[in-house]
């Protein structure tokens, strides 16, 4: 394989791994589709019976077939392997057993519902880390997915059809598939699908259609998965051609590649690309090649000018380092699959004719046949051509020069004292090192002056007849031109090595801070460290000074930098439209050219997430390189932002999820709470009103004592939530006095009155008087709640204990004799509507919690264990000592 075909050393060993990788997992087939109802899980089910039909080993995880009856047809005639139950609240959620499927090991198992999120208690909180897991275990995958649960895409659905997408899954999980199989379907097809009940059935169809289900929805979200499909093969494509070496490009897609240089009619080579670009429809680079050839400072301002029109104009800006232009562009374009080549007409020199090299539009004709190569028409310009001369041999300091001449004075001085002894052919040998030296520390300017100079020298002062520029001996004729041509090469070849050492130092440093930066921001945990760590580094390198602006969570830029340092207004005007248009402004830019910083954009996958503002010391102090760096950590910064968004919006979608579970279960148990006791009063009354039954005296007292009870009951639980709302919302006051616990618990049996009627209750006073400061009623609210707790599960007829003593403070204990507690659950039994698993009904699961909340508001501590010497749970409330007052002790 010939240099110009050799494929990026990186990129081939990506493609490598991630086919190494994949032999070793399981093969992962996702069927995609734009939303639900396209056929997806049909689909699947399809490709599953054909395999059975091969004899593959196959298994159903999990399939939803949402009552469609075609689908249920298929799915008779696959093994079902039974879904695992998890119990959560009080209700039992069935999910895919992920254990079992491991046990079992088949060939290919189908995993409905990529995005879904499993039930508390799981393995994974994500049913696609249940399926990563099966993949690396060497079981092949068939799972379904829709284009909305992309998590790049989950922002411009919401924008689409105004509905916020929970379930979403990351980019990379699709990434792993080996095949991504589109189920395609017209939205006129679906909503004919939607009228004929084959995807909601009743008024779950009508409410859907009226949303999510419009025409123009499902027409963009069909074009966002055909794009999406699109993507990923072309990236399948590319990688494969990587790995299998294969010589392109391959014209499945169009793209243009622009060869951009600091020429004035690069801006016009690059605006016919940008046109051509856009009538393919096709994807464009910017390619600009660093050679050695120094620029002075106005083409380097050109330069950086044509580079940020491209990236204006919306091209991939590509920046690489080689002598060999033809060579660059080869290698780009194959590396990229570039279909076009768009360049001006290029000038070939005298030396260039001579080599017979040709031209760089022969090399390329020559050696890519199979890209296509535009010239664009331009005109000749000898200012320009002079110009490059200028730059070329005069933009050096002249400080370089004089430190040249001195150079040469010392060595002619020393030359001069000994050519008696070595002769003067040898002074030539010691200008030479003299000059090889001159080319190591300076530029190549100097290098010619100091070539020409000494040469003169030696013939003025050394070769005879001395102190003239005759030259009587034809051998020293050609032996001074010998040492200028000789001296000449030797110092532009060390000015090239130091050229290139300078480069190399200049790219190593370049990669030194762009890995740190990573690495810092791997480990950045909020947006204050990415944006120091940011421009900490870029201030390292580059001559200036860094601000950086985010938005905030409406997505609006904020006016002040994350360090909290307010930006002037002229700044933030800038800094606003380059946000608000995604395009570079300010300085050395061409919006606002006059402003004292730069803003560029802090561009995400999907939107700006701020700016950055660089602000130069010195009006031409920003280098070409330094631009390249200035954009990469613009780029990894954005990127960092942006994951910690993703990060944030995650936790908040667990929250949410966790909130709804959370509410749903408080619906349904203080339904059935509420529901309960409402029955018995409302039976009760209605019986009372019976003339019949109210005018027997023992049924009347019955019925009364009835609606008695479910009246204590009811108003235990609204008093239980009423407390629970006013401890979450911080509005609950203590107030505190001292008080008698003797006298406190003493009183407690008759509070409970009707609801302790079928136990007994103990009370075991403190032999000593138990003084406290508390607020009476929340520790009496505490202590029946306690008390109820175990009435409800200690069986009639036994006995709860209420003891207090003093045990370096107030400890008050309460003892009953009913089943215990597991010893797995002791911790969780205090939380919020948590109920040990297969206890008996009855309560919302907030008593305990509200327990806990009150003793810690005193300042106090509760705890529960299983009694040692026989059956039943003990439960301890221990509350914080405070020396009482001595009129209430009455010690003097």
């Amino acid at each position: 394989m010939s240099e110009a075909y050799r494929p990026n050393p990186d990129r081939l060993l990506a493609g490598i791994k991630k086919e190494e990788s994949e032999r070793v997992r399981g093969h992962f087939r996702v069927f995609f589709g734009m939303c639900p109802g396209v056929g997806k899980t049909y689909a699947m089910l399809k490709a599953a019976l054909e395999q059975v039909q091969q004899g593959t080993d196959l298994v159903v995880g999990v399939v939803e077939t949402h009552g469609r009856k075609e689908t249920e047809e298929l799915l008779a005639g696959l093994e079902l392997l039974p879904r695992k139950d998890i119990v959560y609240k009080d209700t039992v959620l069935k999910e895919m057993d992920l254990d079992a499927i491991l046990a079992r090991k088949p060939r290919l198992v189908l995993v409905d519902e990529l995005a879904h999120t499993n039930a508390p208690g799981s393995r994974h909180p994500k049913r696609y880390q249940d399926v990563i897991e099966l993949l690396e275990a060497g079981i092949d995958v068939y799972s379904t997915v829709n284009v909305q649960h992309l998590e790049s895409r989950a922002d411009l659905v919401q924008q689409i059809t105004g509905v916020k997408i929970q379930e979403r899954i990351p980019d990379s999980v699709l990434d792993l598939a080996n095949q991504i199989e589109l189920i395609d379907i017209s939205a006129q097809g679906l909503l004919k699908r939607m009228k004929e009940g084959k995807v909601y059935q009743g008024d779950r169809a009508v409410r859907a259609e009226e949303n999510f289900f419009k025409e123009t929805h499902l027409t963009a979200l069909r074009e966002l998965a055909l794009r999406y499909t699109a993507e990923q093969v072309d990236q399948d494509l590319q990688n494969q051609m990587i790995v299998q070496q294969i010589q392109g490009p391959w014209n499945t897609q169009e793209r243009l590649l622009v060869a951009v240089s600091h020429s004035p009619f690069a801006a016009r080579l690059i605006r016919a690309t940008r046109r051509m670009a856009f009538s393919l429809e096709a994807p464009w680079i910017a390619l600009h090649i660093e050679t050695e050839v120094r620029l002075s400072a106005e083409d380097q301002s050109r330069l950086l000018k044509n580079l940020n029109l491209a990236r204006e104009l919306g091209a991939e800006v590509v920046s690489v380092k080689n002598h060999n232009i033809a060579e660059s562009i080869r290698e780009i374009s194959h590396e990229r699959n570039v279909t076009q080549i768009i360049m001006g007409r290029p000038q070939q020199g005298w030396w260039d004719r001579l080599k017979g090299q040709g031209s760089l539009l022969d090399q390329l004709v020559s050696k890519s046949s199979d890209v296509d190569v535009h010239i664009i028409r331009q005109q000749e310009d000898s200012k320009v051509r002079k110009a490059k001369w200028k730059a070329l041999v005069f933009d050096s300091p002249l400080t370089s020069y004089w430190y040249s001449f001195c150079a040469l004075l010392g060595v002619s001085f020393v030359n001069g004292l000994a050519v008696p002894v070595i002769g003067y052919r040898s002074v030539g040998f010691v200008f030479l090192l003299s000059m090889i030296l001159i080319g190591l520390v300076t530029t190549l300017g100097p290098v010619l002056f100091a070539a020409t100079l000494s040469a003169l020298i030696w013939n003025f002062f050394f070769i005879p007849p001395a102190m003239t520029f005759a030259i009587s001996q034809p051998e020293d004729v050609m032996m001074c031109l010998s040492y200028f041509l000789v001296a000449l090469l030797s110092g532009v070849l060390a000015d090239r090595i130091r050229t290139r050492d300078r480069d190399l130092e200049s790219r190593e440093k370049r990669t030194r801070v762009l890995y740190e930066l990573v690495r810092e921001f791997a480990s950045a945990m909020s947006v204050l460290d990415v944006s120091l760590a940011a421009s900490q580094s870029l201030e390292r390198i580059v001559n200036g000074k860094v601000k950086i602006l985010l938005t905030d969570e409406d997505g609006d830029l904020l006016r002040k930098s994350v360090n909290d340092i307010k930006v002037d207004d002229k700044d933030f005007a800038l800094a606003l439209w380059a946000f608000e248009n995604n395009r570079h402004a300010g300085w050395k830019t061409e919006t606002l050219s006059e402003s004292r910083c730069l803003a560029v954009p802090l561009k995400a996958k999907e939107r700006s997430v701020g700016v950055l503002l660089f602000y130069p010391r010195e009006k031409d102090s920003l280098t070409l390189d330094q631009q390249h760096i200035l954009e990469n950590v613009s780029a990894q910064t954005a990127m960092a932002l942006d994951r910690l968004r993703l990060q944030k919006s995650a936790e908040k979608t667990k929250v949410l999820e966790a909130s709804e579970n959370l509410h749903q279960a408080l619906l349904n148990t203080v339904s059935h709470e509420l529901r309960t006791p409402l029955t018995a009063i409302i039976g009760s009354a209605s019986a009372m009103a019976d003339k019949n039954l109210s005018s027997q005296e023992l049924v009347r007292d019955q019925l009364v004592e009835d609606i008695m009870d479910s009246s204590l009951r009811l108003n235990q639980v609204v008093e239980n939530l009423l407390d629970m709302s006013r401890l979450n919302s911080g509005a609950l006051q203590l107030k505190k006095e001292w008080i008698d616990l003797n006298d406190l618990i003493s009183g407690i049996p008759s509070k409970m009155g009707r609801l302790a009627a079928q136990h007994k209750i103990s009370i075991v006073n403190s032999v000593e008087t138990v003084y406290a400061r508390v607020d009476e009623r929340l520790i009496e609210h505490v202590l029946l709640n306690l008390l109820s707790n175990a009435v409800r599960y200690a069986p009639s007829g036994s006995t709860i204990t209420l003891s207090l003593e003093r045990n370096g403070g107030p400890l008050i204990s309460v003892k009953d004799e009913g089943p215990g507690i597991p010893e797995s659950h002791l911790k969780k039994i205090f939380e919020a509507f948590y109920r040990v698993p297969g206890s008996k009904t009855g309560g919302v699961g907030l008593g305990l919690a509200i327990v806990k909340a009150l003793v810690e508001a005193h300042g106090g501590e509760v705890y529960a264990q299983n009694r040692q010497a026989s059956l039943g749970a003990e439960f301890f409330i221990k509350l914080p000592y405070e020396k009482p007052p001595q009129d209430l002790t009455g010690e003097s």
